[in-house]
């Protein structure tokens, strides 16, 4: 005859029976709620993702890179995160807000990434990236060199690692100092249309004295320059202009030329200008600083003056990118 359990009994069969039920079913709850409550994470493009083996570096702490110094004439090895605090120091005054020096860290960190997937060494020119060492900088700030290289460092150690990537590649981040009023579709500019930059509205510092600038030539200046003795202030006409608001076509003399070759031609600040003729001169008045394409620095500023962080800066001027944090340490 089997014998009737005891009320004890029933009770440590019961909690065991109810810790096993739970150590089943607790995993599969929090997979059920992750799943509900939890989005896509290609759906939130603010989040920062940790991913592995984009490029074949053991410790981003410990990668040197080969940088060409143009007034030396020679090769240095650099540190890369030193690196990228040089091109900060050398491309964004020290004194804009520290998430728009953040969001400046974070496309040159990406720009110099890109840019060594093709080549050996990085130019410290604007072909590649403005970069300057201790002495440049100490040149520079004088007296202020310790504060800003503090604020500078700060914004790249607070970024390390994170960079730009769309449909899994580094992209291309462009920058330049200051757009008319919005940035250019890089197809309006340069050759190559990229998905991620296009156009949008860059505003908040049109009250600069630096924001319009007034270049004026003699009609024969203009004639030298673009080597056509037929030109007149009449042959001169703007004939259509990008969505960015620059010049894209222009007629002066017998050709067509682009905004952009207008500005190289003449050295203006851009190609975002309105024209005037007096007294046998031709006035030039240019709006912004820079090609436009990209993330106009001045932009980043305004926007993080005005609480936007790093994050939303980026992703405005860089449409649908992801920021990506590089874990390389032992090849993860």
């Amino acid at each position: 005859m089997m014998k009737k359990k005891s009320p004890n009994t029933k009770i440590i069969l019961g909690i065991v029976g109810g810790f096993i039920i739970a150590l089943v079913m607790i995993p599969v709850l929090f997979a059920l709620f992750t799943l509900i409550i939890r989005p896509e994470i290609e759906n939130v493009p603010t989040q920062i993702l940790d991913i592995q083996e984009e490029l074949e570096i053991e410790s981003l702490d410990s990668y040197y890179i080969t940088v060409y110094r143009s007034k030396t004439l020679d090769f240095q090895t650099i540190e890369f995160e030193r690196y990228v605090i040089g091109v900060v120091a050398a491309e964004m005054p020290a004194l804009f807000e520290l998430d728009a020096l953040r969001a400046q860290a974070i496309a040159a960190r990406t720009y110099a990434l890109r840019i060594l997937e093709h080549n050996e060494y990085i130019l410290d020119t604007v072909t590649h990236q403005v970069f300057l060492d201790d002495d440049q900088l100490r040149e520079r700030w004088g007296s202020d060199f310790d504060i800003h290289y503090a604020t500078i460092e700060e914004a790249v150690v607070s970024t390390h690692g994170i960079v730009l990537m769309y449909d899994d590649e580094l992209i291309t981040p462009m920058f330049f100092a200051m757009s008319n009023g919005a940035t250019e579709n890089s197809e309006d500019v340069f050759s190559t249309q990229k998905p991620y930059l296009r156009s949008v509205a860059s505003t908040g510092y049109e009250d600069r004295d630096d924001f319009a600038a007034i270049e004026t030539f003699t009609i024969d200046e203009i004639k030298e320059a673009f080597n056509d003795s037929f030109i007149t202030a009449d042959t001169i006409t703007v004939l259509e202009y990008s969505e960015g608001g620059n010049v894209s076509k222009i007629t002066i003399g017998a050709s067509d030329y682009t905004g952009r070759d207008v500005r190289e031609i003449l050295g203006l600040r851009s190609a975002a200008f309105s024209i005037s003729s007096k007294e046998g001169g031709i006035t030039f008045t240019t709006y912004g600083h820079g090609h436009g394409v990209g993330m106009s620095q001045h932009g980043a500023n305004a926007m993080a003056r005005n609480g936007y962080d790093y994050v939303e800066i980026l992703q405005h001027f860089y449409q649908n990118v992801l920021l990506v944090e590089k874990n390389f340490i032992n090849g993860e």
